[in-house]
């Protein structure tokens, strides 16, 4: 019975850890030109918003 939660506890781990090497990957290979013209976009809307 004991068994049962290590092995629960090990798979839980392992997949926050996937989660966290997948998540930094996705960071850093991110595309910068996508980011800045999505940046380029709500600049402008919240512009046209306040005017």
């Amino acid at each position: 019975m004991d068994i049962g939660w290590e092995i629960a506890f090990g798979v839980g781990a392992l997949i926050l850890l996937t989660a966290l090497i997948f998540g930094v990957l996705q960071y850093h290979y991110r595309d910068r030109r996508a980011v800045q013209a999505g940046e380029d976009i709500v600049r402008d809307r919240y512009k046209r918003d306040a005017s």
